[in-house]
């Protein structure tokens, strides 16, 4: 757990979320909506989805 999570909006694209885990050397992000976490997105859905 970390104090500041990356956060990326509901309606962003799969690859910007790829990216930004790149950029951060990350493996995921948590998924906001109305300032609100509602979810994780983990580099391996993205790599399942075929994205990257």
């Amino acid at each position: 757990m970390t104090k500041n999570p990356k956060i990326i909006e509901k309606k962003a694209l799969a690859i910007k979320a790829a990216n930004m885990m790149q950029n951060y050397s990350i493996t995921s992000l948590a998924v906001c909506e109305n300032n609100k976490i509602i979810g994780v997105i983990h580099i391996h859905d993205i790599m399942k989805a075929g994205v990257i």
